[in-house]
Parts: C-alpha cells; structure tokens; sequence
C-alpha cells in the first residue's frame, strides 16, 4: 500500500475532527461575564477586539421597564457611551468601535425599581487594539 493511501485516510479523520471541535465550541467561552446583581446578568461577545472588530457586543436581561448600559474607558470615571434599554428580557446593545482608542473597556449595567437600585460591571477589563 502506498503512502498516500495510508495518510490521506487519517488526514481526513483528523480534518473532520478538527473541524468537530470547532463547531462545537461556543463563542460564550470567549465571552466576559458580569459580577454585581445577579437580577440584571449580562455577558459580552468577546474578551479582546481585534483591529478588524467593529462592535462591542452586550447581551443581558433585564427584569424591569429600563436598563442603562454604558461603556467606560479605564481610568475614566465619565462613561465613554451610554445605551438606555426600555424594554423587559432580554437584549443586545452594541457599541461601535468606528472612533474608539485602543486600551482597556469597562461595561457597566444598572437600573431601579421603586427604592432598589441594581449594578453589574465586567469581572476584567476588554482589550480594544486600534
């Protein structure tokens, strides 16, 4: 048997393994969770952003009429952008990257009801390259 009967069989195994594993594998294990109240949990698309990314992805639930999401740069104690959500469930912000320096990126999500008041803020920083 030649060489190339006995490799291109296992190359393909291989391959399609491989490939298996890349499909199965989630983009939430790249993702950035919160910490804070667990009442308005959010998690990001992504840890790092690459010179080619062009938003922030913000996934999160919000229980009550309205949530503010805003993207903070380190250092900075004034947010850089800031979304208001005005609906109950689920949702997805995004924040372009179209102007945004390289650095580090915070997000943090609050919201009220009646005399409580709710926060969430990134577990680590996110890594913008520009």
């Amino acid at each position: 048997m030649s060489f190339r009967k006995r490799v291109l069989p296992f190359l393909l195994i291989v391959g399609l393994v491989f490939a298996g594993v890349l499909g199965i594998s989630s983009t939430k294990a790249f993702a950035m969770d919160s910490k804070g109240s667990s009442k308005i949990a959010f998690h990001t698309d992504a840890n790092n952003y690459s010179k080619s990314a062009t938003t922030i992805d913000v996934i999160g639930k919000n229980p009550f009429d309205t949530v503010v999401v805003e993207l903070y740069k380190k250092g900075d104690s004034k947010f850089y952008k800031r979304i208001d959500v005005y609906k109950a469930g689920t949702y997805k912000v995004s924040f372009s990257l179209k102007g945004l320096k390289a650095g580090q990126y915070d997000v943090h999500v609050n919201s009220d009801w009646s005399y409580l008041a709710f926060h969430a803020e990134l577990t680590h920083y996110l890594n913008v390259q520009r």
